[in-house]
C-alpha cells in the first residue's frame, strides 16, 4: 500500500485534524460540565448564605420587637407624654430589664465567595440593620445604667419616691433617640428575598 503521506503533506495535517477533533470534543465537554458543576455549586453556596443571613436579621428584628413591646408595656396606663411614660416604666422595673442578645455571627462571618449572591442594595440594607441593632446596644446602655450620685438619690429617704421621675426627667432625650432607632429597625422593608 503506498504512503500517500509522504507524497502529499496536506493528506497528513488533515488527517492529524481529524484525529484530534473527538479529543478537543471531549475537552469541551469536559470543561462545559466542570464549570456547570461549579455554578450549580455557587448557586447552591449562595442560596444557603441569603438565607441564613436573612433568618439572622429576622430573628434578630423579632427579638427586638418582642423586647421592645414588653419594656413599653410596663408603662401599664400607656403615657403619651415621654416623661410620663419613662417614669412609668422606670417604676416597674425597666432598670432590670435586660436587652435580648442578637445574633450578628452570619454577617460578621459571611466569606467574600458568597458576595455575587446579594446585590449591593441588600448589603447596605442588612448593614444597616446592623448599625441599628448595635445603636439600640449603646442608647438602652445609657438609659439604664445609673451613675453613683443617681444611685445614692435613689437610696435617700423622700427622693426614693420621686426617683422615677427625676429618672425620666434627665433620659427623656435618650428614650427619644433609642424610639427612633428601634422604630428605623422595625420599620425597614425585609432587606434579602429568601
Amino acid at each position: 500500500m503506498p504512503d500517500l503521506t509522504a507524497a502529499n503533506p496536506g493528506a497528513l495535517i488533515l488527517s492529524i485534524f481529524i484525529a484530534s477533533i473527538p479529543g478537543v470534543v471531549v475537552a469541551l465537554l469536559s470543561q462545559y460540565l466542570q464549570q456547570r458543576r461549579e455554578d450549580q455549586s455557587n448557586r447552591r453556596i449562595y442560596l444557603s448564605a441569603r438565607g441564613l443571613l436573612a433568618a439572622e436579621v429576622s430573628s434578630n428584628r423579632a427579638a427586638l420587637e418582642t423586647f421592645w413591646r414588653a419594656i413599653n408595656a410596663l408603662d401599664s396606663a400607656a403615657h403619651t407624654d415621654v416623661k410620663e411614660h419613662l417614669t412609668a416604666m422606670a417604676e416597674n422595673g425597666l432598670l432590670g430589664y435586660p436587652l435580648p442578645h442578637w445574633s450578628l455571627a452570619r454577617w460578621q462571618r459571611l466569606e467574600a465567595v458568597t458576595f455575587p449572591g446579594f446585590t449591593a442594595a441588600e448589603l447596605t440594607a442588612v448593614e444597616q440593620i446592623n448599625r441599628g441593632l448595635e445603636g439600640i446596644v449603646d442608647l438602652y446602655t445609657q438609659l439604664i445604667t445609673l451613675t453613683p450620685e443617681e444611685r445614692e438619690r435613689m437610696k435617700s429617704g423622700s427622693a426614693n419616691r420621686f426617683w422615677p421621675s427625676y429618672y425620666a426627667d434627665n433620659r427623656d432625650l435618650t428614650f427619644t433617640r433609642l424610639t427612633q432607632t428601634v422604630n428605623q429597625v422595625l420599620d425597614a422593608p425585609q432587606p434579602i428575598e429568601k
